[in-house]
């Protein structure tokens, strides 16, 4: 069964009224610098990473707590959490370079071409304050899977986890990768992701339905690019399409702003049922949108508190 939403407003949500505060979501992946090259131009040295992007798509629906590293390099983002109200406990400074990714965006859907520089990431151990560790939602942003999998054993607790990931972790740690999405219960990925991790030979929605079965996991989000993003679950699918925006500048940080909105929208309507997955999936279709609207997280920046 395939169930076509309406297309949401342009305007991203705010918190929703009622008892309860948002509930609080831990959300670990990478921060740096991105040098990003697209069809309307280029900028370099732009503030990026998964759990930056996450974080600012996610504010006005919750009080996200990052868990990443920057380097010596580092304190513009730095600065940049502070002045937008988030708490920084779980960043931890590092000697050395910032983790750097550069990409080359054409017109397709996949990368001309994409190169990560690790950094300080190459030498991490995560360490989630005790503070962070009560959050009711866990996100694990793009990042080697052996980062998530030691973040995701001191947020035990979560009512929900959700992963990402992206073409290089599913090449490399294809089997460790397998196990963390069998043991969440929100996966993101885009079809040439799922064509990777699953085999090109299966349809992508068919490879969403074959891993929700025989495990923990509840939900596979489809990120389809410029047509939405399709919720998978055990009942069916429903397609958010993708707002018009005119003209795009830069898909950086689509996925993850998507998910940052998505999540965020789960805190604030403190439920994780499966209307909620739906309703909350139409949130992170609006926070995509503003990411897509310019170069970096300046789209999501212009809505920022701070």
């Amino acid at each position: 069964m395939e169930e076509h939403l309406s297309s949401p407003s342009s305007r991203p949500a705010e918190p929703a009224p009622g008892p309860g505060a948002p509930w609080s979501i831990t959300v670990a992946g990478t921060i740096g610098f991105d040098d990003l090259t697209t069809p309307a131009g280029s900028v370099a040295h732009a503030p990026g990473g998964s759990a930056l992007y996450f974080t600012l798509a996610s504010l006005g629906l919750c009080h996200p707590r990052p868990v990443c590293a920057v380097g010596s390099d580092g304190r513009q983002l730095l600065d940049l959490l502070v002045q937008v109200g988030v708490d920084t406990d779980g960043v931890e400074t590092m000697a050395g370079p910032s983790y750097r990714w550069s990409v080359v965006h054409g017109v397709g859907p996949v990368p001309e071409s994409e190169v990560q520089d690790f950094g300080v990431y190459s030498e991490w151990l995560p360490r989630v304050p005790q503070t962070h560790r009560d959050s009711e939602i866990l996100f694990l942003g793009s990042m080697p899977p052996r980062l998530q999998l030691a973040v995701m054993g001191q947020v035990s607790g979560a009512n929900l986890v959700a992963i990402d990931t992206m073409r290089d972790f599913i090449a490399s740690d294809r089997s460790l990768l397998l196990d963390l999405i069998a043991s969440a219960d929100l996966f993101f990925a885009n079809r040439a992701e799922l064509a990777l991790l699953m085999g090109d030979d299966v349809p992508p929605l068919r490879s969403a339905r074959n891993l929700l079965e025989g495990n923990r996991l509840r939900a596979v989000v489809v990120k389809e690019g410029q047509f939405g993003a399709t919720l998978v679950t055990r009942s069916g699918q429903r397609l958010v399409p993708a707002l018009a925006v005119d003209p795009v500048v830069d898909p950086t940080g689509a996925g993850d702003s998507l998910a940052g909105g998505m999540l965020g929208r789960i805190a604030s309507l403190r439920a994780s049922d499966e209307d909620a997955l739906a309703e909350a999936l139409e949130e992170g279709v609006r926070r995509a949108a503003l990411a897509i609207s310019a170069f970096g997280v300046a789209g999501l920046l212009r809505r920022a508190p701070g």
